[in-house]
């Protein structure tokens, strides 16, 4: 078994498109119609978005996405100026720094940097 793909619902389709591409930098991969666009999270697998239904509801808080960045202080204060929620501000780990911020729908992401080998 391989793990394949996330799927998160969206209130509004393409404010969250626009946030996983233009924010968190993610390549498009595609979409299906007016109500499904995927991205590439560079290992084969997908980041689906689906806009909601009388199915298919926003639950914030269900998932938590995780990507690694250069430098979570610098990448956090770009979020701040783009009006991106800031969830929890940037603080250590013992594996390195971490910040959560929120997409358009308030699904919470963790943004992490490794921590630096000391010489």
């Amino acid at each position: 078994m391989k793990f394949a793909v996330v799927l998160l619902v969206c209130a509004d389709l393409d404010r969250s498109r626009a946030f996983y591409r233009d924010v968190l930098g993610l390549k498009s991969i595609g979409e299906k119609g007016p109500s499904w666009a995927s991205f590439a999270l560079g290992d084969g697998s997908t980041l689906s978005l689906h806009a909601k239904t009388d199915l298919l509801a926003v639950r914030p808080g269900s998932l938590q996405l995780g990507f690694s960045v250069e430098n979570v202080d610098t990448f956090c204060a770009d979020c701040a100026q783009l009006g991106v929620p800031v969830f929890q501000d940037p603080y250590d780990e013992p594996f390195g720094r971490v910040a959560i911020i929120g997409d358009p729908d308030g699904y919470p992401i963790q943004i992490s940097s490794p921590r630096k080998a000391h010489r």
